[in-house]
């Protein structure tokens, strides 16, 4: 929570290439929130100000800040708007909002995502009450239908059944989660995030450019393509950096949830992250995913060229 610490950090996010740098005023974890950031910067506002505008003087990529709706009892839309009031006089003109508050007592941080109600609505009424700036709304979002919603509520009715805007279902049945229905803001959100859904089910991304962003076609279409330019990627990062237990772990965690909800997925990542395989010296991608894949009964391993090994 340091700002000169944070603004030291972002130079060196842009020196790396980076073309954003993101504050996170929205972790609930115990560990985080004792050390003072995270979800529990929401109730320091004018730290959070004075952090960002650090930031923003040691770069010239844009700095944003994603946060809840609220932390602890500061949890009123009023106190809300507070908190955005004060960091936007930083510069900061884009929030990522989690549409639920936080306690960061009593709740674990698993249950921070699912126990505090969600409000969907504070999100949208944000956009009317500062039209000048940009928010990104996030929290419980599961699929690319239920995010185009969400990115068109600001359109009239008869408008939400084009090809960017999805079946036109009521933000108040969305995920499951009961919400409040808000009026139609003036300004659209500029996005919207998925978080677990994009760990759980990455796949469903695969259709991202065509449902979202308007595309004829999606650049790939089928696991098969996905797994043969993901291995060349793999290829490529062990030649630049070598082998290792650490490089062998982040090359198939990606890979976890690619089969989410295959008979014999719980078996598929065991083995995907056997740390016995993952120690070996002479770790090869390729031979572990084979040897995952053969716990999937019902994909045919042929299809990816995996089936001879």
């Amino acid at each position: 929570n340091n700002p000169e610490a944070l603004a030291e950090a972002a130079y060196e996010c842009q020196r790396w290439g980076f073309d954003e740098v993101n504050l996170n005023c929205g972790c609930p974890s115990k560990k985080v929130s004792k050390r003072c950031f995270g979800a529990r910067l929401m109730l320091q506002p004018d730290l959070v100000r004075q952090i960002t505008h650090a930031m923003r003087r040691r770069v010239s990529i844009p700095v944003t800040v994603k946060c809840r709706l609220g932390a602890d009892d500061r949890d009123s839309y009023p106190e809300l708007q507070e908190f955005i009031t004060t960091v936007k006089a930083s510069g900061v003109t884009h929030f990522l909002i989690h549409a639920r508050k936080c306690l960061l007592s009593g709740l674990s941080t698993t249950q921070n995502r699912s126990i505090p109600p969600i409000k969907y609505d504070w999100v949208y009424n944000l956009c009317n009450d500062y039209p000048e700036l940009d928010f990104s709304l996030n929290g419980h979002v599961q699929t690319l239908a239920e995010a185009r919603t969400h990115l068109n509520y600001h359109l009239q009715d008869e408008r939400r059944t084009s090809v960017l805007v999805g079946n036109g279902s009521s933000p108040a049945s969305i995920g499951g989660e009961k919400c409040n229905i808000a009026p139609p803001p003036r300004k659209g959100l500029k996005g919207v995030m998925l978080g677990r859904a994009a760990f759980t089910t990455p796949f469903i991304l695969a259709d991202a450019d065509r449902q979202i962003f308007g595309q004829r076609k999606n650049p790939i279409d089928t696991k098969p393509q996905l797994i043969e330019q993901y291995l060349r990627y793999c290829d490529r990062v062990t030649e630049s950096e070598g082998s290792s237990k650490k490089l062998a772990l982040a090359l198939v965690k990606p890979l976890t949830n690619l089969f989410h909800g295959e008979v014999g997925i719980k078996h598929y990542k065991a083995c995907l992250l056997h740390e016995e395989i993952i120690r070996k010296k002479n770790f090869d991608i390729r031979d572990v995913l084979t040897m995952s894949m053969k716990h999937l009964s019902n994909v045919d391993r042929s299809a990816f060229g995996l089936d001879g090994r």
